[in-house]
């Protein structure tokens, strides 16, 4: 399984996840915080389509098999430049069904170093659902993970602690091109014919999976992903980040497969969003994760770029004793802190470490007098616990571009928290926090700001309030050095009066904030006063 490539101590090595699927051979190379947690810095991947013949013919094809030793020498030499401590490689269904698989194994070993374990279909579901655990918050709900391979289809049912339902099926986008897709497009009764197929042998798994019960549905795999997209880009939208967070319906991609379907692969390949590397089975992955999503009875997916390649790394960090941190959300956001405020990624592991800079101290306080104000101002605003921790985060993420250009840092703070790639958040959620971010110094949110105008109104709400909060709680650190204490104050129907209590001069913050008190006013239509709390006698 692992090959060691280096003799480095470090505290927090290096590490390469290599994945030898059905439909591609992908790895991934990350750095890791020596607390468990760990960032991606460099991945490459080929798609050899090892199963293309494979699950007919039970051999790997001789033009495959020597195009991927020599592809993972390639990969062996970049992993080595990283100075990893160790490669961490898997191969899954099409290898393991294959004749010759164990001698391309062999052969992989003998000319790249690299040592490849041979998975079984429930140890690939358990480290999926590691890998997704890194970058889906299910600290207080169940995931069903759906992941689409070219051999085969994981469920898998989790939360952020423990797996409940582990299924592997033979149901891979290679292995069913093989048996249904001789003709394109494909005829309606081979539609039919696919449909049955895969129902008969996903009903058994997907009613263990009904009975474990889940909250969120959770997609994974390249194959799935691009769907994504290519769902997204139907509605006329353009994820132009990561696609982790982005929530698509099961009508969105009925409708996709309809389409897909009647096409044959010159066509799709006109399809935004699908590209020639998939173009020859994305019509048959459509058909199958609509049939699934139907039987689930599931309306809406949650799209994630996690995948079993983590899941080596974090095995291996457990292993280590460093186990997964719970917290992602939190850790997320201070990595973020951490790497903008010029510490290395080692010293980001949580967003207590990241408060250590003058500029992250600042966004601490902001956040702790911002969550005051939230609390205060509740019966007014009527935000719930969501609202609240969104609105935390964003008062720390509201300067993360002062360090780059002070004239603009607003408009930077919402590039920088939408492009960072967070853990844990839904874009729904990254969008709400980077636009509080960018209004939080100066400009009203207005419907001609091509982000905000995309938000519902509800959405538009949220920010409106966030943002406003994290005005007035900027405004009493105007001077940056924390002298506002405690927040205090009196709601009423038609006021709100703030107290700021304070050992010391506060005059400043005082007349800063009340400069700032309109668009939060305006948001929950009440008059806003600041004034220093009087002392006790």
């Amino acid at each position: 399984m692992t090959s060691k490539t280096s003799d480095s101590k470090a505290s927090a090595p290096r590490y390469a996840a290599l994945d030898i699927g059905s439909n591609s051979v992908h790895m991934i190379i990350a750095e890791t915080d020596g607390r468990g947690g760990l960032r991606v810095i460099d991945r490459e991947r080929e798609m050899l389509k090892l199963g293309s013949g494979t699950f007919t013919t039970h051999r790997i094809r001789e033009d495959r098999y020597a195009e991927t030793v020599q592809v993972l020498g390639h990969f062996a030499t970049l992993a080595r430049r990283h100075d990893v401590a160790e490669i961490l490689a898997v191969a899954t269904s099409a290898v393991r069904e294959a004749e010759n698989g164990p001698q391309l194994l062999a052969e992989i070993r003998t000319h790249t170093g690299i040592d490849v374990r041979l998975i079984e279909g429930q140890e690939e579901a358990r480290l999926i659902w590691r890998g997704v655990t890194h970058s889906v918050d299910l600290r207080k709900r169940r995931g069903l993970i759906i992941d689409v391979g070219g051999g085969s289809v994981e469920l898998i049912v989790g939360d952020a602690r423990s797996v409940q339902v582990m299924d592997s099926l033979p149901l891979g986008v290679q292995r069913l091109k093989d048996f249904f897709g001789t003709s394109d497009p494909l005829p309606s009764t081979t539609r039919d014919e696919l449909q049955r197929h895969v129902t008969l042998a996903a009903s058994a798994a997907i009613a263990k999976a009904q009975r474990a019960g889940f909250e969120v549905t959770i997609l994974t795999s390249g194959t799935l992903l691009a769907l994504g997209l290519a769902a997204i880009r139907a509605r006329g939208a353009d994820p132009w980040a990561a696609l982790d967070g982005q929530v698509v319906s099961t009508r969105e991609l009925k409708d996709l497969s309809t389409q897909l379907l009647a096409m044959d692969q010159p066509e799709r390949l006109r399809v935004p969003g699908i590209d020639e590397r998939r173009a020859d089975t994305m019509h048959l992955a459509s058909a199958l994760i609509v049939t699934l999503l139907e039987l689930l009875k599931v309306e809406q997916v949650l799209l994630s770029n996690a995948t079993l390649r983590q899941g080596l790394i974090l095995d291996r960090l457990a292993l280590a004793g460093e186990p997964p941190p719970l917290d992602i959300r939190r850790d997320s956001i201070g990595e973020l802190l951490a790497t903008l405020s010029g510490a290395a990624f080692s010293e980001a592991a949580s967003s207590e470490r990241a408060a250590t800079s003058f500029e992250c101290r600042h966004g601490e306080h902001v956040a702790s007098l911002a969550l005051q104000l939230f609390d205060l101002t509740a019966t007014a605003h009527k935000l719930g616990a969501l609202e609240r921790e969104l609105c935390g985060y964003a008062a720390q993420l509201s300067d993360i571009g002062r360090n780059i250009n002070y004239m603009g840092h607003e408009h930077l703070a919402y590039h920088l928290t939408r492009g960072a790639g967070l853990r844990g958040f839904t874009t729904r959620e990254v969008d709400i926090m980077g636009l509080a971010a960018r209004y939080h110094r100066k400009g009203n949110p207005k419907p001609r700001h091509h982000h905000y105008a995309e938000l519902d109104p509800n959405d538009r709400q949220i920010v409106k309030v966030i943002a406003g909060i994290i005005r007035i709680a900027d405004a009493l650190d105007r001077g940056r050095t924390g002298v506002v204490t405690r927040m205090t104050g009196n709601v009423g129907r038609r006021k709100i009066e703030l107290e700021a209590e304070s050992q010391t001069d506060v005059a400043l913050e005082i007349w800063a904030a009340n400069r700032q008190t309109q668009l939060l006013g305006r948001a929950i239509d009440r008059e806003i006063s600041v004034t220093r709390a009087r002392a006790a006698t």
